[in-house]
């Protein structure tokens, strides 16, 4: 192998070098041979410059779980469910980790892994097109703004909106299918469209929740803009304001200009990190202080205390808890997109092509210690914030009775630190810890929103690569669709926050994918490790069991919280409060 070959960067996100620029294989990091590879680091110290797929995680975590949905949830119920915090950032770890682990021994990607998985699929119907697609998320997005526009009262046929609305729009749908299939199947082979499995056809459905989800965070941006220039743009400041970061979102991520920016988000986000920390210390000298017994009370298996938030109903607690479990540790989504960044860092590309021998499994295990080495260091910068934003909502909001809400959400959640600053000084020091928090908090959000854009396209991209939409070995075509995929899903984002303009409940309504996302995953990956996983580099038996005890918690938790909820909107359990 070639000095040149041993010695290769890694491809970064928003990398957009040409094939003049680099050698066709090594361009494509989707892409490994036999004589490819790169011998893995010995030493921690080497090991750190390999690290990096876990930082752009802890930049997408921290704004959406932590900033917004972990202090809710501690503004509305207290410390109750520390335990349950906790749990959401121990749980997912190994499951994380092992899902890359057999990326690193097949050299596939998450969807060409799990479109493999056992269960119901056919081949791709010649009607499922990215025009239809395309139909798709324009019906979509006209059906969620006629459903916000529609008084509730408002019945067809008998039919309430939320029924006559989506029958609609998917009558609407079906006929495009028959008009688009009819189109394709001219010329069509029916060899060049492959088999899709039951995954891949809820990916899709998730997708359209999922742009809810980026509305939320872009829409957080835009909050923090309007809040440190209110009023400059009118009443519906922040929408404008979100429509802007959008647009510098893309401008960023399409200049290629990704690794420069993930350098500065994350150093950004590690400053309001250390910021929340200093916060959380500084408790213990004012009014507000976590006491050992608050721990202690955190930490029983309770579900409601006495200190609840007023008026609010069990159900819609449970339901915050749903989306702070979603967007805490690390999320169904982060837990995908992980797969494609390690990718994209070289992990798997480096192990080279699976072949006999001591060589490959001896590459191969070395880096899966790469990427578990991130996976940890990751973990412990996402507990320790969580921990602290979750102190600050359950130690200030709760007390004061303030829950993060609609357009006031970033206003509130700057209350946090400006009443920490008040305690010591009402002056400069308070000015300071109000802008201080406007600053922080927008670049951890805009960190989330570059994070998710790009994650996003490149999964929907490798999507369309599995069912042969594009092809998987044209690696300049990917990449032209990961760039308009990216605008796609900042404008539709943009579009859903204009509609909502309440970030917390479009994170509630996007943690729904959790329920079918959290236990496939968890399944999934169990399976992958005793039927597919080379054996030459299985885990070890104490990984295995813990993976085991993980899986099956994350397979339970989120459809027994739901099913939880809905028993006590419904009236079929008892309320507790």
């Amino acid at each position: 192998m070639s000095e040149s070959e041993q010695a290769r960067p890694s491809e970064l996100p928003g990398d957009t070098s040409t094939e003049t620029e680099r050698e066709p294989s090594v361009e494509n990091p989707y892409a490994r041979s036999v004589d490819s590879f790169q011998e893995p680091p010995k030493t921690f110290l080497a090991m750190l410059k390999h690290l990096g797929p876990g930082m752009i995680l802890v930049g997408s975590i921290v704004g959406s779980g932590e900033l917004i949905m972990t202090t809710k949830l501690g503004a509305e119920v207290g410390y109750l469910l520390l335990w349950f915090i906790l749990a959401s950032c121990f749980l997912k770890v190994v499951v994380q980790a092992e899902l890359v682990r057999y990326t690193i021994s097949s050299g596939k990607t998450f969807l060409e892994i799990y479109n493999g998985l056992p269960g119901p699929g056919l081949q791709r119907p010649n009607w499922l097109t990215i025009r239809w697609l395309a139909t798709v998320l324009v019906g979509f997005v006209a059906g969620v703004a006629l459903f916000n526009n529609v008084d509730p009262e408002n019945s067809v046929l008998g039919l309430d909106p939320v029924v006559w609305i989506p029958a609609l729009v998917f009558g609407l749908l079906a006929v495009a299918a028959v008009v688009i299939g009819r189109q394709s199947a001219v010329g069509d082979s029916s060899a060049e469209r492959p088999r899709i499995n039951w995954f891949m056809g809820v990916y899709l459905v998730s997708v359209l929740l999922m742009y809810i989800n980026g509305g939320a965070i872009v829409g957080g941006a835009g909050q923090a803009v309007e809040l440190a220039l209110p009023g400059k743009l009118g009443d519906n400041g922040s929408v404008i304001w979100t429509l802007v970061v959008a647009i510098g979102a893309a401008a960023i991520l399409l200049s290629g200009g990704y690794n420069v920016l993930e350098r500065v988000s994350i150093g950004l986000v590690f400053t309001f990190t250390l910021i929340t920390i200093a916060c959380t210390v500084l408790l213990q000298w004012t009014g507000y202080a976590v006491t050992w017994d608050d721990i202690r009370s955190g930490l029983e298996f309770r579900i409601f205390p006495n200190n609840l938030m007023a008026g609010l109903a069990a159900s819609t607690i449970v339901m915050t808890a749903l989306a702070a479990y979603a967007g805490t540790g690390i999320g169904h989504y982060e837990m995908i997109t992980y797969t494609y960044w390690c990718v994209e860092k070289g992990y798997a590309r480096n192990a080279g092509e699976s072949v006999p021998g001591d060589e490959w499994p001896r590459r191969a295990r070395g880096w899966v210690k790469v990427m578990y080495t991130d996976v940890f260091l990751t973990m412990i910068v996402y507990t320790v914030s969580t921990l602290c934003f979750y102190f600050l909502g359950a130690a200030i909001l709760n007390e004061k009775q303030i829950d993060p809400d609609a357009k006031q959400t970033l206003t509130t959640l700057q209350e946090m630190y400006t009443s920490v600053i008040n305690e010591f000084s009402t002056g400069a020091l308070a000015s300071w810890a109000a802008t201080g928090f406007i600053v922080g908090a927008f670049f951890v959000l805009f960190s989330t929103v570059l994070a998710g854009a790009a994650g996003g396209a490149r999964l929907l991209t490798d999507a369309f690569c599995v069912m042969r939409l594009i092809d998987p070995a044209d690696y300049p075509a990917r990449q032209k669709s990961i760039r308009i995929l990216i605008c796609v899903s900042l404008v539709t984002a943009t579009t859903m926050y204009s509609m909502f303009t309440n970030p917390p409940l479009m994170l509630m309504i996007a943690s729904l994918v959790s329920v079918v996302f959290y236990p496939a995953l968890a399944l999934g990956t169990i399976w992958l490790r005793h039927r597919r996983v080379d054996k030459r580099i299985l885990p070890s038996k104490p990984t295995t069991i813990f993976l085991w005890i993980c899986g099956l918690a994350l397979a339970v938790i989120s459809p027994a919280v739901v099913i939880y909820a809905l028993a006590l909107k419904n009236g079929w359990l008892p309320s507790p409060v």
